[in-house]
């Protein structure tokens, strides 16, 4: 496998305004060859009580190609038909694998520029035997990592006036657990598009992911905005970060996640495009911040180590501080986890860090 190189688009997709995720696959349905399409059961009408996607991809589905996974959220089957309103979302977190996610956005029925934008989908590898149409893309998520893999997947596809669009995302494994393969999540997202009944009655052929690319490369905007030494610098960490891309945000992490000090750093930075309109009082809720955006908040919380947070666990809570921003119609939110070390800077000075770090990020 290979993460994009620079330049290649990639559709971005978000479901809450925040989580997007969609993960790795452990199940049986994904060791089954890639070229068995048995014809699952057709669409169902909604329950009423559900989102059409959810009734679609059902939880049994899901599980299948997510081991694990449990419903998280999803919208009323009451939402305009035509909109990208029937989505539905199923997640799963453990100390081993990080948090895996499976999202669905269903538009039913779809317009012409709905299905035409579907079919438009850049760095796409074409998938038969699923609808009239219907590709995947590789997203690259762990460049930059140890044994770094092209894992999130997203499958894209058009049957008759319905679009569907399944991303499948997981964060970085924790404690030594192997990367995702992501050969078996586009086999995992192919035989779950058939099963919900997307099968077009044809052989089902998943392409292989693409090999893994240059650690350093990365198509993702955001990692643009704050520099590796930048973020090394602002914080007094002694060893340069891994950078991670996400889908709209992007993660800098130290290797001693587990020992109080700069180098337990997490830094991140998430910015949403044309999100501020609805909630233009975001930087009401904290405390004010001047020079950051047009508005800005800060917020401090504690937490312990452990499952919960994803780190190793220890005696030293986790100090999580965050601020959040408008610029026009965009909301940044940069977030720093650190374990604060009695011989280190103090939770004030990494406040002060992080808030001069944020002052010279135009996003």
């Amino acid at each position: 496998m290979r993460s994009a190189g620079p330049g290649q688009q990639f559709r971005r997709v978000r479901f809450g305004g925040i989580l997007t995720a969609v993960l790795a696959l452990l199940v049986a349905a994904c060791s089954q060859p890639g070229g068995q399409n048995t014809q699952g059961p057709g669409p169902r009408a909604s329950s009423g009580a559900t989102s059409p996607a959810c009734d679609l991809i059902t939880p049994e589905i899901a599980a299948k190609a997510v081991a694990g996974v449990m419903p998280v959220g999803q919208n009323s089957s009451d939402r305009q038909p035509g909109s990208k309103a029937y989505t539905c979302a199923y997640s799963v977190k453990s100390m081993e694998g990080g948090i895996t996610a499976l999202s669905v956005a269903l538009i039913s029925p779809a317009s012409a520029g709905d299905i035409s934008t579907a079919k438009a989908a850049s760095d796409c590898s074409p998938v038969p035997g699923i609808g009239d149409f219907a590709c995947l893309q590789w997203t690259g998520y762990f460049r930059g990592e140890a044994g770094g893999a092209s894992a999130n997947v997203v499958l894209t596809a058009v049957r008759g006036d319905e679009t569907l669009e399944m991303p499948y995302i997981t964060s970085p494994p924790m404690n030594g657990a192997g990367v995702p393969d992501g050969d078996a999540m586009a086999r995992a997202l192919a035989q779950a598009a058939v099963e919900a009944g997307w099968g077009n009655g044809t052989e089902l052929r998943v392409p292989a992911a693409p090999a893994v690319g240059a650690p350093a490369t990365t198509n993702n905007p955001v990692c643009a905005l704050a520099s590796p030494e930048e973020v090394q610098q602002a914080f007094g960490a002694k060893a340069p970060p891994q950078v991670l891309p996400s889908e709209a945000n992007c993660r800098y992490t130290f290797g001693e996640l587990g020992t109080p000090g700069p180098d337990s750093m997490i830094f991140s930075v998430e910015v949403l495009k044309g999100a501020a309109s609805p909630l233009g009082g975001l930087g009401a809720h904290g405390e004010p911040v001047d020079g950051i955006g047009d508005s800005a908040s800060f917020s401090m919380t504690t937490e312990g180590a452990g499952p919960k947070s994803l780190r190793p666990a220890g005696d030293a809570p986790i100090t999580m501080m965050s601020i959040s921003a408008v610029r026009g119609g965009n909301i940044g939110t940069f977030t720093a986890q650190v374990l604060i070390s009695p011989t280190g800077p103090t939770a004030g000075q990494t406040k002060e860090q992080l808030i001069t770090l944020v002052r010279s990020i135009e996003f």
